[in-house]
């Protein structure tokens, strides 16, 4: 097949076989050149794109100077899917737009249609794409600040570079403050040699520590006990409490279900009951009885137990609460206990002199100086972190809000553009709708037209039910229509072609598919770019019979038209 695609002559060659996914092989150059030409000279481009090799599709759309359409929902749009808006099948409902598909999502038909009427930029769906992209990182740096905000915010301290810059040389002032003590220390250790006598307040001071620990650990354990005890007792109080209030609530419904218990005789002697008895008192033992008197301490019981099973619940949560504090302070006092009785262990077993002591003294505030620069080392990391999320949170925000600028203005344009473009094929449309054969009222008085890609759909003046001819010619009127706005509308990315193989579907009569291809050649013939119109009838109107208009013969069962067979080696 030889094409011109934005006036670059080419020859396209597909094996006609019942595999999908087939290969095309294109020829730079007309079809007798290509017929000609060795199987070097074309090029062959598959059906799937992928990273090593663009489909015959990209390449297609490159030439015709097309964007690539493809997004997350929709794929990839190729060639096949544009060739869709230009041929009007027989096959296909003749309510619909497009050429018939099994698989066909709505959004795919509908990036198609907005495609073919310059109102697409693949650029709009990118900047969808990575906006989520964008959104979710930013959700994922604003977790991760806040956490390490928080964390820097135990510190009380704003961990600014300055601010640390400024305690690092602190304590390495410090730190070298020590050093000249320790140097001192170490001197005079050296010169006292042992002449200085062992000293043991360290170990009193250590003794002391340790009883001092003991003793409060033996309180904190009593109190714990004592806790302990209480809670339990409180915990039987409150089952008590809760059967109590169980009870109270069956009595009362026992007595709401049953009423009044009547006895016929003496469940202690067995003899007959008088039935008549004093008015508000007990029929057993005639003993004065107020019922409502009963309810009112049944109600009063139900109240005094539910107050005070209420107050024993938040005095045994308060007693848990405590118990719970207790127990941190026993942990914390046998920590240093430990730490305390180590200490002591230490001293027993290195009794030191004076000089020794001060010279142990200085080198843990040494190691304590230690410890204050790695902290701020750590904390200058946190720091660094915590400013490169800082930046990168500034930056995302920043990209969003451009791109989120960028595709509301995108969003406009075409917009703006869709209108354009729907207004000019609905005016080509209701022009062939009025020039058609009065044979259908909507027609006549068309205003408006509708179609909705992603529907699928058709309609004139809103209605969408017509006859069956009626709907063949609204059908090849949009395919008509949009290709008659598209030959004066260089905006449009059709190819300025159609094809009709339905002009004479479903009972057209034969002088209203003699109107229809008049107006078909009409529109092309006005047109005022390269294009090309084929439809296929068998009642051709007998001016345009003519050998400029027509190509081949009629179709024969004996000699069909299609007489298709290779006319070159494959490769």
């Amino acid at each position: 097949m030889q094409v011109s695609l934005n006036g670059n002559v080419a020859t396209l060659a597909r094996d006609i076989t019942e595999k999908s996914g087939q290969p095309m092989d294109i020829f730079g150059g007309q079809m007798d050149d290509a017929l000609k030409a060795s199987a070097a000279a074309w090029a062959r481009y598959p059906y799937r794109r992928s990273e090593s090799r663009e489909s015959f599709s990209q390449f297609l759309f490159k030439l015709l100077d097309i964007p690539e359409a493809s997004n997350e929902a929709s794929g990839n749009v190729t060639i096949h899917q544009i060739l869709r808006l230009m041929y009007a099948d027989q096959l296909s409902p003749i309510g619909t737009i497009f050429k018939f598909e099994q698989f066909d999502p709505p959004l795919l038909r509908d990036t198609v249609g907005r495609l073919v009427f310059g109102a697409y930029e693949n650029e709009l769906y990118a900047n969808e794409l990575r906006l989520r992209q964008l959104d979710k990182e930013f959700t994922g740096v604003s977790s991760e600040l806040e956490a390490i905000s928080k964390l820097v915010g135990q510190t009380e301290q704003i961990l600014t570079p300055s601010w640390l810059e400024a305690e690092r040389r602190r304590v390495q002032e410090e730190r070298k403050a020590i050093d000249l003590q320790i140097s001192e220390a170490e001197r005079v250790v050296y010169e006292s040699g042992l002449k200085d006598s062992l000293s043991l307040e360290a170990q009193r001071r250590a003794y002391a520590e340790v009883q001092k620990l003991q003793g409060e650990i033996g309180r904190v354990t009593a109190a714990i006990d004592a806790s302990k005890f209480e809670i339990a007792d409180a915990g039987r109080f409150i089952a008590d409490l809760e059967a109590k209030l169980r009870a109270l609530n069956d009595s009362s419904a026992t007595s709401d279900a049953f009423g009044k218990i009547t006895f016929q005789y003496c469940p202690a002697c067995y003899s007959a009951i008088e039935a008549q008895h004093p008015e508000h008192a007990c029929h057993l033992c005639k003993t004065p009885f107020d019922s409502e008197r009963a309810r009112s301490r049944l109600v009063s019981l139900v109240n005094d137990t539910s107050r005070q099973l209420k107050q024993s619940r938040s005095l045994q949560k308060d007693r848990t609460e405590e118990l719970g504090r207790l127990g941190g302070s026993l942990v914390e006092l046998n920590s240093r206990w430990q730490s305390a009785s180590d200490k002591l262990t230490r001293s027993v077993q290195a009794p030191s002199s004076q000089a020794l002591q001060n010279l142990r003294t200085l080198q843990r505030a040494a190691g304590y100086v230690d410890r204050q620069l790695e902290d701020l080392e750590n904390k200058a990391r946190l720091s660094a972190v915590l400013e490169g999320l800082i930046a990168r949170k500034g930056e995302l925000n920043a990209e969003i809000g451009r791109l989120a600028d960028r595709n509301a203005a995108l969003k406009a344009a075409l917009s703006k553009r869709l209108s354009v473009a729907y207004g000019a094929v609905e005016k080509e449309i209701l022009a062939l709708l009025r020039a058609d054969l009065p044979r259908e009222q909507a027609f006549i008085q068309a205003t408006s037209v509708q179609f909705d890609f992603a529907a699928n759909k058709l309609g004139v003046n809103n209605q969408s039910y017509f006859s069956a001819s009626s709907r063949v010619i609204l059908r090849n009127s949009f395919f008509v229509g949009l290709f008659g706005a598209a030959t004066k509308d260089p905006s449009f990315r059709h190819l300025r072609l159609c094809i009709l193989d339905s002009i004479e579907d479903k009972g057209m009569q034969p002088d209203r598919s003699h109107n229809f291809q008049r107006m078909l050649i009409a529109v092309s013939q006005a047109a005022v770019c390269e294009h090309q119109t084929i439809f296929a009838t068998s009642m051709i109107a007998p001016e345009l019979d003519i050998p400029n208009l027509t190509v081949g013969h009629y179709s024969t069962l004996k000699r069909p038209t299609l007489n298709i067979k290779t006319l070159r080696q494959t490769h």
